[in-house]
């Protein structure tokens, strides 16, 4: 059970180290909210952190930034929020001043945080922040579902920035939560066909029940000479690659029709050995970048998941309380082609 005085928060000391610590009750400031925490997804994002893997972090971090929870207490200028109010928090938090927040890019902030990682997380019992990060949930939302609506928000942003019409040919590399959504959001978009590529079955039969057209069990580079047959031997309008890597994304200008666009959504590192820039000259392709979400693809997500045109409860995988946190990320490192989502409860002793 929560702590009536305190807030028991899992702080990761060092990579896979982590301690339950209990810290003062968060108090909200004027324009702020205290959000007793109810479940956090665990992403690839955390699992890097935790590994040491992230560039750039520093230690000790509380981590956790696709989570729910419920409205505990309100400062005096919050308006449209209330105790007890179901929540998602969007957690890319910007300085609101800088150019890209001025043209309303929060997303591309020059001093951008992320929740979980430059500014505390929700591995917690109750955290405070501003108010303007905390969208309301509908009642009947389950908490832990509801946690894959930040991964959804950006998926949306990447699906607007690449805007996919109607007949237009998609493949989806890879099959994990981001593949999945992608593929979903693709075939709502009316894109035919839907390709979804992967090496594992049973993702590949959830991307089938999420109406994919072509469900192809192979590698990205082993799936080439398949999506050329399943578009015509004309290529891919359009190539979505949440698998990332240098052999991904060659393959993936590779199933491209000239003019194709390419979304390079998985977060890479790895720098592509014998990539020339001939291919995009040649075939007059667009690379198009997207980053994280802004404010304004979250109420379309919430709207997407509460009407039902993406079911997103078949995603949690595994589910812990927060004192055994430790074990969760253990899992995701020992299985992770096993897991779409572990959620942490942090309402759980």
């Amino acid at each position: 059970m929560a702590s009536n005085w305190g807030t028991r928060t899992a702080v990761l000391e060092a990579p896979r180290r982590f301690e339950i610590v209990e810290r003062p009750m968060p108090i909200a400031g004027p324009d702020e909210v205290v959000v007793r925490i109810a479940a956090t997804a665990v992403c690839h994002t955390d699992l890097s952190i935790y590994t040491g893997d992230h560039p750039g972090v520093r230690y000790p971090v509380v981590m956790g930034h696709e989570c729910t929870g419920v409205v505990d207490a309100v400062g005096p200028e919050v308006a449209g929020l209330g105790t007890g109010q179901p929540v998602i928090i969007n957690p890319i938090i910007s300085c609101g001043h800088c150019d890209s927040c001025l043209r309303g890019a929060g997303n591309l902030c020059r001093r951008a945080g992320l929740f979980g990682r430059e500014v505390e997380g929700s591995l917690s019992e109750r955290v405070s922040l501003a108010a303007r990060y905390v969208h309301p949930l509908p009642a009947q939302l389950p908490l832990a579902d509801a946690t894959l609506i930040e991964t959804l928000a950006t998926v949306r942003h990447a699906q607007q920035r690449l805007g996919i019409a109607p007949g237009e040919s998609v493949v989806v590399l890879g099959q994990g939560t981001t593949g999945l959504l992608h593929s979903r959001l693709a075939v709502l978009a009316g894109a035919n066909p839907v390709i979804a590529v992967s090496r594992t079955r049973w993702k590949l039969d959830m991307a089938v029940r999420m109406g994919v057209q072509h469900a192809v069990c192979a590698s990205a580079e082993t799936a080439v000479d398949e999506v050329a047959r399943l578009t015509g031997g004309l290529g891919a309008d359009v190539v979505i690659d949440t698998a990332g890597g240098a052999t991904t994304t060659m393959a993936a200008i590779e199933m491209l029709r000239p003019g194709g666009r390419l979304s390079p959504y998985a977060v890479s590192h790895e720098c592509c050995t014998g990539f020339t820039t001939f291919p995009l000259y040649y075939k007059e392709i667009s690379i198009i970048g997207s980053r994280a979400l802004n404010r304004e693809d979250m109420e379309p997500s919430i709207e997407l998941v509460v009407s039902g045109k993406v079911d997103v409860s078949d995603f949690v995988s595994a589910t812990y309380p927060l004192n055994r946190a430790a074990e969760a990320f253990e899992e995701y490192e020992r299985n992770p082609g096993k897991v779409l989502r572990i959620v942490i409860d942090s309402t759980a002793s």
